[in-house]
């Protein structure tokens, strides 16, 4: 999740409490948050209290507002912003008018809130309300296909695949990447993809094994949270150059709201490989 520095800046007082929509949290509280989401900061009574910022000439303190900012710019761009803001929607007194609040901060920036199984979500895109369902099945030249859906991408890429060693696939990932599209990956954790699995490194993914000891055999791509590609279809060598396959392109908001809960759950309590 990137946001402007503008977001940045309209979000700090609900991490710090210093609006009464959210939980008031002092200094030493601020560093427990924000270390549960992979600093290591120290708060040091003795030497000022939080930590100094690189940015910090002139030898005072760190406020919290500061420190807050700084620690939320270097979180924008990664998936666990979207977790601590949603942690910090869940936990307010008033949920429904903290996620309004927040819902219209993000919203200029492609980012919507729902409420999805009793808790506040963040979802990759703005949803479109009147927006045309369509539904395509491709047989043939599905490589092709999908390269032309993730060039339409603006936002975020979400993909979750069982199998994957197509690198044609994974330059245009990477190109999109590059584009400052928001691309997170899961895939199958086994012997295919470890020995013949492309190179993930610098994307933000995971690998995973199904829950019930099978496997990880989904095989849908999310793009900003608005079209599905989904079927048979792996991204691998096999699938495009020797197997008989299908995918179905789903232009439908609701449908990829669905599999976007289900990617994040694929993801949650999973060992993050990357960033």
């Amino acid at each position: 999740m990137k946001l402007s520095d503008y977001a940045i800046n309209a979000l700090i007082p609900y991490i710090t409490g210093d609006n009464k929509t959210t939980v008031y949290r002092k200094g030493s509280e601020l560093t427990e948050l924000f270390n549960s989401y992979g600093f290591r900061d120290i708060y040091d009574f003795n030497k000022g209290g939080l930590p100094k910022l690189s940015d910090n000439k002139n030898g005072m303190n760190t406020s919290r507002s500061d420190y807050t900012k700084d620690r939320l710019t270097k979180l924008s761009g990664r998936y666990e912003l979207q977790n601590l803001l949603e942690d910090i929607i869940n936990t307010a007194e008033n949920t429904e008018k903290c996620a309004e609040e927040i819902n219209s901060i993000i919203s200029p920036e492609n980012y919507s809130i729902e409420k999805i199984n009793g808790k506040y979500t963040i979802l990759g895109s703005k949803i479109l309300k009147n927006q045309e369902i369509k539904n395509d099945a491709r047989f043939i030249n599905i490589q092709n296909n999908i390269i032309k859906e993730l060039d339409n991408a603006q936002v975020s890429i979400s993909l979750a695949m069982a199998w994957f060693t197509n690198k044609t696939l994974l330059e245009k990932l990477r190109e999109k990447q590059e584009q400052g599209i928001e691309v997170k990956i899961v895939i199958f954790d086994d012997g295919v993809n470890a020995k013949h699995g492309v190179n993930l490194e610098g994307f933000d993914f995971v690998k995973v094994r199904a829950e019930r000891g099978g496997i990880m055999h989904n095989k849908f791509c999310v793009i900003d949270n608005q079209t599905v590609i989904t079927g048979s279809y792996n991204w691998s060598d096999n699938a495009e150059y020797k197997n008989d396959e299908n995918i179905s392109i789903q232009a439908d908001p609701k449908q990829a709201n669905k599999y976007s809960v289900k990617f994040r759950e694929l993801r949650k309590n999973k060992q993050k490989i990357a960033l």
